[in-house]
């Protein structure tokens, strides 16, 4: 391409002073036709003149260019080269890297064991106030609930089958125990659960409110015999129904003692 440019930029110049040496004598000899024709054939070569000079001087700087960005090119290859890593200081790069990886799983470790430490002495915390206050409440709970059903409502119907008692006597007692039944489902929810875990507390609520719950459906089986005796109903379907309220809270009583049975698990109390 420079070649070219170079090969037109010299006939033109060549034929610049000639055409218009030529267009001077023909205007002379007053050619003015031939004169004409050579004055345009020297614009042309002006004109070409200047078209190959702007055209080689664009191929310079690109050829300028082309050079600088090659030397870029070997610049930046050559820094690389010479930053390349020397196996010494691969060597010790890995060294470091690898101490340093160490390290952290080390304090990962360390972090970890500190965290179930932690967690250990907080369960440990928590099992010391199960077996201290909850533990107790519970159990007290749940002797009650026995003990009026135990104490009154199985002898009273095993007397009323043995005839060894009187309606009146039975009557009395079902309102005797009504009002058991019904003290004891209000003392329910009091149990204390401050010193657990969220988790736990609301576990152990719920199970109280089934025990509760269960003390109430036994609360309404003696009104219902009450009723019973009072009025001297003892259809099949009267007996449904109490046996139904009876039913109800022995599966509301199962129900709470799988939940404390669960929250004794987890805290690792036999």
């Amino acid at each position: 391409m420079d070649n070219l440019f170079m090969i037109l930029f010299l006939i033109s110049l060549l034929a610049l002073p000639v055409f218009a040496v030529r267009s001077v004598i023909a205007f002379v000899k007053k050619d003015g036709m031939k004169g004409k024709k050579m004055l345009k054939f020297s614009g042309i070569s002006f004109a070409a003149v200047i078209v190959t000079t702007i055209g080689f001087a664009a191929t310079a700087d690109t050829v300028e260019t082309t050079k600088k960005e090659e030397k870029k090119v070997e610049t930046v290859a050559k820094v690389k080269e010479e930053e390349k890593e020397k196996p010494e200081e691969k060597a010790t790069r890995e060294a470091k890297e690898a101490e340093e990886k160490a390290l952290a799983a080390q304090k990962a470790k360390e972090e970890a064991e500190a965290k179930e430490k932690e967690k250990a002495k907080e369960t440990e915390k928590q099992v010391e106030y199960f077996k201290t206050n909850t533990q107790p409440f519970i159990n007290e709970l749940t002797s009650s609930y026995d003990k009026g059903w135990n104490d009154v409502w199985q002898p009273t119907f095993e007397a009323i089958s043995a005839g060894n008692t009187d309606i009146y006597k039975a009557y009395e007692n079902m309102k005797a125990l009504k009002n058991y039944y019904r003290n004891l489902s209000t003392n329910m929810n009091n149990i204390p659960v401050e010193g657990l875990s969220k988790k736990h507390q609301k576990s152990l609520k719920g199970a109280m409110n089934d025990l509760s719950y269960a003390a109430v459906s036994r609360q309404m089986a003696a009104e219902k015999s009450m009723k019973m005796f009072d009025e001297g109903n003892y259809s099949p379907s009267h007996m449904d129904k109490i046996k139904s309220d009876i039913a109800s809270a022995d599966s509301r009583m199962l129900s709470a003692v799988v939940v404390i049975t669960s929250v004794k698990a987890e805290l690792g109390i036999e």
